[in-house]
């Protein structure tokens, strides 16, 4: 149901990863394989014991360097004295994340985002609000990339990120499998606090400008948006899916 079509992250600084907090979490999660470390006299020390032994216990090949040549390698001052050049990421296949998911869980699929701040801030907002995994498809997606890693501040090291080559197929899958679909629309009759959450649930967030494709749209059991006040009535997908986030799992800690 799914097949990796990214190869290495060409586009050259997209082959680092940087920055103290990002390139820690990563090693420490040991989920995301690093080909190599760089750091510099720049690096907190703290940061580049805990670092370096945690690359000589996975055996990852270390480099102290200069503080310039970590920002030639990565294209950005912003590296805190430390870098590491990374693999494709890893997704998973929707049928691993599946087999792994706890009773009744809530599931986030992204429909062709594009900006991958946003995709790293769902991210983010996922794992901090316990969404249990996120579905993307193959095309039109923004990729696990070092923008989207940064964005979510190494959480895509803990969220299950799975990847598929047809996201109808795969919603109709998990509808066969008791989840209900909720989609967003800025046109819903319903508001986010209708539907109950405690069921297996699918949230879809479309498209930042486009929306929910409507072969997708047709697939969903329910449509809910966000009430707002202001003169400015929309949200972007990653603040609309952190509001959404936060009322599931009010739902899911008030019972």
């Amino acid at each position: 149901m799914t097949a990796s079509r990214r190869p290495l992250m060409a586009n050259h600084n997209r082959c680092w990863i940087w920055g103290r907090n990002l390139v820690l979490e990563t090693v420490r999660a040991a989920y995301w394989p690093v080909l190599e470390m760089l750091h510099s006299d720049r690096c907190e020390p703290q940061a580049r014991d805990e670092v370096v032994s945690l690359a000589m216990q996975l055996g990852i090949p270390t480099h102290a360097v200069s503080d310039s040549q970590i920002t030639k390698s990565c294209r950005s001052e912003e590296h805190q004295g430390l870098a590491a050049r990374m693999p494709p990421f890893p997704y998973r296949r929707v049928d691993e994340l599946i087999d792994g998911l706890p009773p009744n869980p809530v599931l986030v699929l992204l429909d062709r985002l594009h900006d991958p701040y946003n995709f790293g801030a769902i991210i983010r907002s996922a794992d901090v609000l316990g969404i249990h995994g996120v579905i993307v498809g193959t095309r039109e997606q923004a990729a696990v990339n070092s923008l989207a890693a940064r964005s979510s501040v190494g959480a895509v090291n803990h969220v299950p990120i799975a990847e598929t080559d047809d996201l109808i197929t795969t919603v109709e899958m998990l509808q066969g499998r008791g989840f209900q679909i909720i989609g967003t629309s800025d046109h819903a009759d319903e508001l986010i606090f209708d539907p109950d959450y405690q069921r297996a649930t699918v949230l879809v967030i479309g498209n930042e400008g486009r929306g929910i494709q409507p072969a997708l749209e047709q697939r969903c059991t329910q449509f809910v948006k966000i009430p707002v006040l202001g003169q400015v009535n929309s949200l972007n997908a990653a603040v609309s899916a952190g509001i959404l986030f936060y009322e599931v799992l009010r739902q899911r800690r008030d019972d």
